[in-house]
């Protein structure tokens, strides 16, 4: 690094500290200016003039989001004062220098997140997200080789400044749109109103169509082995979604296609073998399951996209060099989004799996993957157990996908071989669960906690006698936590079995796939799964 980009990182780092000092918007905006084209010069001067173009269109979306907000104009004031920040500012970035190459950006990314904990206005809060872009911006413009002018090249270098710039785009257009309906005060005629418009029965029709088309396409287009897997499945619960849905007054046209997008964008994710571009669906996906309540929860939407950049700081270090930090960062963020968006979860932990069975991972990876899963795991068991707790599918989604992260960790190919077991599982009884109505939905809740033999049970079976035979300590929390999530599972009442033979319900087909699939796969169904979870030797 030269002289000059190695003066305009320090630049951008000094203004990561003044950003935690200020209290007043206008000198925030500046700060940010500032910081935004030291990182525009560092890009430049290392060969990397794409890179310098995220920071300056951020740096111009936040001025416009200050001009065009004007009721969040006030002054704000740090959490706990500015001193306190600037002291735990200091501690990480002298602990980050111990990263050499690296140590100017992750202190960056680092205090931006800071940042974003000490500041509860809205616009302090884009501002963060802007400069963690800008510390991942910087980490690009070190790590990247200098772009060459031929089309493959350009389309590679393309990825990551378009991630850059879509990184805080949400949270501004939520904050944005507000407050340009309020300062304009003019309503939508009514004939452009989707919601009058179009009558809700015709709208779940049309949205039942558009989920039978994706899971047709997800059955048709030619993809590797595991997004063939895995993506009929995901494309499956969208119809099935949709099916449940399709008679819901209260549900505007809106929602329904941020619905169908979500989904849509799910099974991008889990399509694309490239970590970068499968970030940018995830981040898509994010987007439209947090934008629609956004204003109602700000602070948890800039906590889903703080995650977001994590991430992708995290991936961006695994490409140029592999470490217990790069994997830090992308577990970190992944665990935040799936405990933020709990339907990313079994996606996410598919994009896990295919890392894991992509590469290697160095020492240290492993315990530290294991050491997090553990800890999530526990968390979901110890909060079901708790008397009235709501959200129980959630809790056991999110057990389960913990479960399949656990197993991959551990590196065996017997247990990401269980792993892709238990997610398939898992999808198929998250999709049952959706009946929420008759019979079917006890069942369908005791699938989903492992009640025997039904719903995700074999997954678990195969989990336990994998983790017995290479990790047998492993147990302890598993099994602490599988006699939570039963217990949560089990039916309150055993079922009429008249009425469940009376009663047709939609919930039946994942139900009866999910048993087809845990107890009678083919044998070379079966191996096919050994052979794509095997890894490379």
């Amino acid at each position: 690094m030269t002289a000059l980009a190695q003066g305009s990182a320090g630049v951008a780092l000094v203004m990561a500290f003044a950003l935690l000092r200020t209290g007043q918007i206008g000198g925030a905006a500046i700060l940010l200016a500032v910081q935004s084209g030291a990182v525009a010069v560092t890009a430049v001067v290392l060969h990397q003039p794409v890179m310098a173009l995220p920071p300056l269109i951020l740096a111009a979306v936040f001025w416009l989001l200050r001009r065009e907000t004007p009721m969040f104009h006030a002054d704000t004031a740090p959490i706990g004062g500015p001193k306190l920040g600037l002291c735990v500012g200091a501690v990480l970035a002298v602990l980050c220098q111990s990263q050499a190459g690296i140590a100017l950006p992750l202190s960056i990314v680092l205090l931006a997140i800071l940042l974003a904990a000490t500041r509860s206005h809205p616009l302090m809060q884009i501002a963060a997200l802007i400069g963690a872009q800008n510390g991942v911006s910087l980490a690009g413009s070190l790590m990247m080789p200098p772009m060459m002018l031929t089309v493959a090249s350009l389309q590679a270098a393309l990825v990551l400044p378009l991630a850059c710039v879509l990184l805080p785009l949400p949270l501004g257009a939520g904050l944005l749109a507000p407050a340009l309906a309020a300062s304009r005060d003019r309503p939508m005629p009514r004939r452009t109103s989707w919601r009058s418009s179009l009558p809700p029965h015709i709208a779940g029709w049309i949205d039942l169509a558009v989920a039978l088309a994706i899971f047709a396409a997800t059955l048709s287009v030619p993809l590797d082995p595991l997004a063939s897997v895995f993506a009929p499945l995901f494309g499956f619960d969208g119809v099935i979604r949709s099916w449940v849905q399709r008679s819901r007054p209260g549900l505007s046209p809106l929602r329904r296609g941020a619905v169908r997008l979500q989904s849509a964008f799910t099974i991008l994710a889990v399509c694309v073998p490239d970590p970068s571009p499968a970030w940018l669906a995830v981040l898509a996906a994010t987007a439209m399951a947090v934008w629609p309540g956004m204003s109602r929860r700000w602070s948890h939407a800039v906590l889903v996209f703080l995650a977001a950049g994590l991430c992708l700081f995290g991936l961006l270090l695994l490409q140029e060099a592999p470490s217990v930090l790069p994997w830090f960062c992308v577990f970190a963020g992944f665990a935040t989004l799936a405990a933020s968006v709990p339907e990313l979860a079994a996606a996410l932990a598919i994009l896990i799996l295919r890392l894991g069975i992509q590469d290697s991972w160095p020492p240290g990876v492993a315990t530290m993957g294991v050491s997090m899963a553990s800890a999530a795991l526990l968390t979901c068991a110890v909060l079901l157990a708790t008397p009235g707790r709501t959200h129980r599918i959630t809790l056991l989604v999110l057990s389960h996908a913990s479960i399949a992260v656990l197993l991959i960790c551990t590196g065996q190919a017997e247990a990401r071989f269980a792993a892709l077991v238990l997610l398939a599982l898992l999808i198929l009884a998250r999709s049952a669960v959706r009946v929420t109505h008759g019979p079917v939905a006890a069942l369908a809740i005791a699938g989903l906690g492992g009640v025997p033999p039904l719903g995700v049970f074999p997954g678990l079976v195969l989990a336990v006698l994998t983790l017995s035979a290479h990790d047998p300590w492993l147990l302890l929390p598993v099994g602490a936590a599988l006699i939570a999530m039963v217990m949560t599972g089990m039916p309150r009442s055993l079922p009429d079995i008249g009425a469940i033979k009376a009663l047709p319900s939609v919930g039946w087909l994942p139900m009866l796939l999910a048993i087809a699939t845990g107890w009678f796969a083919p044998a070379s169904l079966v191996h096919w799964w050994r052979i794509l979870t095997a890894g490379r030797t």
